[in-house]
């Protein structure tokens, strides 16, 4: 597996922080993005671009530590990230599933969103499942105006 660090460069998110994304290889992150695959965990746009990245390499199962008195001991390394790579499937397999179940459920409206929740707010639409794209702002004042909406990162389906 390789992983990449993203940004996504579409107009919501410019001033958001990078993000990972783990691929099988180059070729799986080249043909997931020449087909649009490799959305923001954000937005859900699809406006990710591939930032520079320095190679991971693996450590040692035992590290070097000392103590108080300015002794060596070698202890053996916690995990290994074994345990944080099973959270992050884990975390990745859930938020796959929401998503699924999201559109599955409900129509999206894409940079309409803002405007369709507040019209279905004022009672000029029927009220219904949707989901789409606001910005930090648009979504924040939704919820000050005391509309329940959810930000839920969108993960592509396949890495």
């Amino acid at each position: 597996m390789i992983k990449y660090k993203l940004k996504c460069k579409s107009e919501y998110c410019e001033k958001e922080k990078e993000f990972d994304g783990w691929f099988q290889n180059i070729d799986a992150y080249e043909k997931q993005k020449l087909q649009g695959m490799i959305n923001c965990p954000i937005c859900g746009g699809d406006k990710v671009v591939k930032l520079l990245t320095t190679p991971n390499l693996k450590t040692s199962k035992n590290i070097n530590v000392e103590d108080s008195n300015n002794n060596i001991k070698t202890v053996p390394a916690k995990n290994n990230g074994v345990l944080a790579n099973d959270n992050l499937n884990n975390i990745s397999t859930i938020l796959r599933t929401i998503k699924k179940e999201i559109q599955k459920n409900s129509t999206f409206v894409g940079d309409k969103f803002v405007s369709t929740v507040r019209s279905m707010k004022e009672g000029k639409i029927i009220e219904k499942p949707i989901h789409g794209h606001g910005t930090f702002k648009e979504i924040q004042e939704l919820k000050d105006d005391g509309i329940d909406v959810v930000n839920i990162p969108w993960i592509s389906d396949d890495h």
